[in-house]
This record gives structure tokens, C-alpha cells and sequence, in this order.
């Protein structure tokens, strides 16, 4: 009997075969879900943010503090959420339908209340943004509770500090 055989009837070359299958399986599970992170502030490209400019809720001189995209594998195209420091807004983009929305801190805005949905695996937390022109809209954080108050919290203290000015 070799000295290769072990008690299952596998070599020593069979386990290192299925030990590189396993961890190459491991390695390519990792680099699918690393590429398709959600984009956020930190990881938008110049094209990202010329898509929002040409959607006409960002100014070139407006650097974004917070931005979340639940939209999946570049799913900043379809859906975002994010705030500058005179701006919060959202766009939705599903085909030919579209919804755009933007309002400044400054002027815009009446009031602004939160949602907290965390605790609710299937639904998004969400900001609702009231215009004085009588409108509204929402602003999603699909995010964890950490990430999702952050959003809150910017998005009050971004309005607030423009309230104390007027």
C-alpha cells in the first residue's frame, strides 16, 4: 500500500486539489459581492458624478457628504439618495420613467421627518423632505442602523443650521 493512500482512499494530491477548489469557490464568492457593493459617498467615480449633474440635482461645485444606492450592480443609474451641504435629493430611474427630486436646505424645505424602518428586512428608512411649495418626497437609506442615522442626523443638522441663519 502507498504511503499516499489515506483511510477515505484519497491522496495527498486529491485533498490539495479540493482544498484550491474550495478556496478559489471562497475567493470568486468574495469578488462577486465586493463587486457589486453598493455605492456610497466614498466610492463614486467622476462618471458617477457627472450621470447626477446631467440629472440636474448636483452642481459641479457641490461635493456629496453622504450618498446610498440600493439599486444592486451599478444601481447608482437607477436609484439614488444623497446630500450635499446645501442639498438633499433623489432620483429614480426604472426605463422610461423617472422620478427626480431635489430641495435646498436653505430655501426649499418646511420640514423633514424620518421613517425608521431598520428593523424591517424587506423596506427601506426614509427621510420625507416637505417643500413650502406644498410638496413632498423620500429620501431611502437601505442601510444599517448605524449608516441610516448618520443619514438622518446630516440631513437634520444640514437644515437646521440653515434655519438658525434666517
Amino acid at each position: 500500500m502507498s504511503s499516499l493512500k489515506k483511510a477515505g482512499g484519497m491522496n495527498e494530491r486529491g485533498d490539495s486539489m479540493k482544498r484550491l477548489v474550495k478556496f478559489s469557490g471562497i475567493g470568486l464568492m468574495i469578488g462577486v459581492l465586493l463587486g457589486c457593493s453598493a455605492k456610497n459617498e466614498t466610492n463614486l467615480t467622476q462618471r458617477d458624478l457627472k450621470f447626477i449633474q446631467d440629472l440636474g440635482i448636483l452642481e459641479e461645485s457641490e461635493d456629496i457628504e453622504l450618498f446610498e444606492s440600493n439599486g444592486g450592480f451599478d444601481g447608482m443609474k437607477k436609484t439614488g439618495n444623497f446630500i450635499t451641504s446645501s442639498r438633499i435629493a433623489h432620483y429614480w430611474i426604472d426605463d422610461d420613467e423617472r422620478e427626480i427630486n431635489a430641495a435646498f436646505f436653505h430655501s426649499d424645505i418646511d420640514s423633514i421627518t424620518q421613517t425608521d424602518l431598520v428593523t424591517k428586512l424587506t423596506y427601506a428608512s426614509y427621510l420625507t423632505v416637505y417643500k413650502k411649495d406644498g410638496t413632498h418626497f423620500n429620501v431611502y437609506v437601505d442601510a444599517d442602523s448605524t449608516r441610516t442615522y448618520q443619514f438622518f442626523n446630516k440631513a437634520l443638522d444640514n437644515w437646521v443650521k440653515y434655519r438658525r441663519a434666517q
